[in-house]
Parts: structure tokens; sequence; C-alpha cells
């Protein structure tokens, strides 16, 4: 009897002994040693988190070459938004390439490549302006008074209306509003004793439709300055002389604010 009972106790420890070695076994062997179909599993799973690791990581691509794409590249200017460059030129002169346009955005790192060619001038001679709503961009091209302006869409990646002078000297500027663009234009008079007889009008240019209007013209006895615009509110500025001849004398010569409702151009914000 006793030794039954030894020999049912020994059974017993056998199957424990037994289960729990099966517990202790060692782990599995890793897919990709001596596994081909593991080894093709574990590269392709790898290859594919690497592609999402790099997608997440730059972002999305330019719409266009960077100006590093161009070997013949050559810098226009530049504000505090957009970069310009000149590329695969094709003619004009030294001082007035001609030839394609290149614009880089700071904010966004994207180039833009212009359709058409253009004539600029390298060498600090075009100052670069944007609307700051990346809608357009104008250089502005020329001497310290009369400047050829261009207006560029970055939308439509082309030139928005045709060539027109603006002035841009002491009694010059230009201003942006509602795809339209308010300048002072080149009109000169021969009684003017400064800038070639520079005496500026103030027009509104369409930029859509290439549509001119005149919101103030001058004359032997006026000019105009655009100042700022305040809402739909033009705000520019009337100076004046009672005699033609008065223009000599800086005493003689009257200001007057004046303000124009650019509402009435159509298209207000």
């Amino acid at each position: 009897m006793k030794k039954r009972t030894v020999l049912v106790v020994f059974l017993c420890l056998l199957c424990l002994l037994v289960s729990c070695g099966q517990n202790g076994l060692p782990p599995p062997r890793p897919a990709n040693i001596g596994d081909p179909l593991g080894t093709v599993v574990a590269e392709t799973l790898t290859a594919v988190s690497s592609g999402t690791r790099a997608a997440q990581s730059t972002p999305g691509a330019a719409p266009g070459p960077s100006p590093q794409d161009f070997s013949n590249q050559e810098f226009v200017g530049e504000n505090g938004d957009y970069s310009v460059y000149l590329v695969n030129r094709d003619g004009g002169t030294d001082a007035a390439p001609r030839g394609g346009l290149l614009l880089y955005d700071k904010s966004t790192n994207q180039a833009i490549r212009m359709s058409g060619s253009f004539t600029v001038i390298v060498g600090g001679g075009t100052i670069v302006y944007d609307d700051g709503n990346g809608k357009y961009v104008l250089l502005s091209i020329g001497t310290y008074t009369s400047r050829n302006a261009v207006v560029l869409s970055l939308a439509a990646r082309r030139q928005a209306v045709n060539d027109f002078c603006m002035s841009s000297g002491p009694y010059g500027d230009h201003l942006f509003w509602d795809d339209h663009v308010i300048i002072n234009n080149c009109d000169t008079f021969p009684n003017r004793p400064w800038g070639a007889g520079e005496a500026p009008s103030v027009a509104a240019i369409d930029l859509g439709t290439g549509l001119e209007t005149t919101i103030a013209r001058s004359d032997l006895t006026h000019q105009f300055q655009i100042k700022q615009i305040d809402g739909n509110d033009l705000q520019y500025i009337e100076t004046y002389v009672e005699n033609g001849e008065d223009w000599q004398s800086q005493d003689k010569q009257k200001t007057e604010e004046k303000s124009y409702d650019l509402s009435s151009l159509g298209g207000a914000k």
C-alpha cells in the first residue's frame, strides 16, 4: 500500500515538472532568421514604415521649379514676401535683359513660374511689391520718377494687364484694392520745375479687365498724390496753385485732402 502511494506521488510530481517545462519554452525564432517568407514580410513593413515617415516629414511639393533648377538664373529683386529671378534669358540688353520670370514665395518655399517673356532691370533696378493677399505681385521697373509697372497674377501665373507707367518719385505711389491697383500715373506738364515736369493724376486699373478709370486728372494748376485706403475710401492729396507759374514758389502751393469712394468702381471688398 505504501509503495502504491509513493508511486502515485512520484507520477504527479513528474507531470508537474513536464507542465512547467512547457511553459518555460524559449521564445519563437525571429521571422527574418532562416525564414524566407518572414524576411519578405519584415522588409516590406520596414519599407512602408520608412516611406510613411518620409511623407510626414516633407511638406507639400512646390507647384513649380525652384530657382536652383536653373543654371542661368539672374536675381531681379525682392521684398519681404517674394524673390524674383530672370531665367532662360533670350534677349534684351545687359542692363535690361529679357526672359522668363520665376517668383519664389518665402513663406511657403514655393516657386511659381510665370508664363510669357518679360523685360526687367537687374542689379537693383526693379522694385518688388505685392498686395499682401498672395494674389498679385507688382514689378516697378525704370528710373527714380517714371517707372514701367508690370503686375503679375499669381493665380493665373501670367501678367495680369499690359505694362503701364507709374510715378514713383516724391509725388507718386500705388495701392492695391480689390483686384484693382490705384496709381499716380506719369502725366507731365512743362510748367513743373521738377522731374521733367511730373504732375501725376490718380487712376484705378482693373486687374481683371485692364479697364482704367481716372479718379483725379492733373492740369496746368493741379496735381495729385494718393495717400492711403481706409476700407473703400481712397484718400489722396490735391496740390494746386492759382497761376501756372506759381509752381516755382513752394509758398504759393496749396494742398487739400480729398477722398474717393472706390466701391463705385465695382467689386467692393
